[in-house]
């Protein structure tokens, strides 16, 4: 009995050994214009939320319209009461047409992770 108790914790505590571990790694969990919308007011802001804290020193947040052409922004910074969420002001107001957002990110625990998406201003 206790060979086979033995033998059932050894398999058990193997079996731990040898699963990977997952290494977490931030993700989008909302903005603001929110992603593939539609808005009709003009944004003054782009709002980034992530599953984990980010830290803005070291994260980029670049704005391009229908054109490609590079959005004025301000410097990125995050939200003093939510480290999960990243402000880029926007020098003016986004007119009507299509904006893609581009952000790297590095989150509290060091991980760098990048992403897109996009939003439409106006009808």
């Amino acid at each position: 009995m206790l060979k086979k108790l033995s033998m059932a914790l050894f398999a058990l505590l193997a079996a731990g050994l040898l699963t990977p571990s997952a290494d977490a790694h931030p993700t989008l969990k909302s903005a603001s214009p929110p992603v593939e919308s539609v808005t009709v007011t003009e944004p003054t802001e782009i709002k980034l939320t992530f599953s984990e804290g980010v830290i803005s020193k070291f994260s980029k947040v670049e704005v391009k319209d229908q054109g490609g052409k590079t959005v004025a922004t301000g410097k990125v910074a995050t939200n003093p009461k939510d480290q999960k969420e990243l402000v880029v002001p926007l020098q003016a107001p986004l007119k009507a047409g299509t904006y893609t957002v581009t952000w790297n990110i590095v989150s509290v625990d060091t991980h760098r992770v990048r992403g897109t998406y996009s939003f439409k201003v106006g009808g």
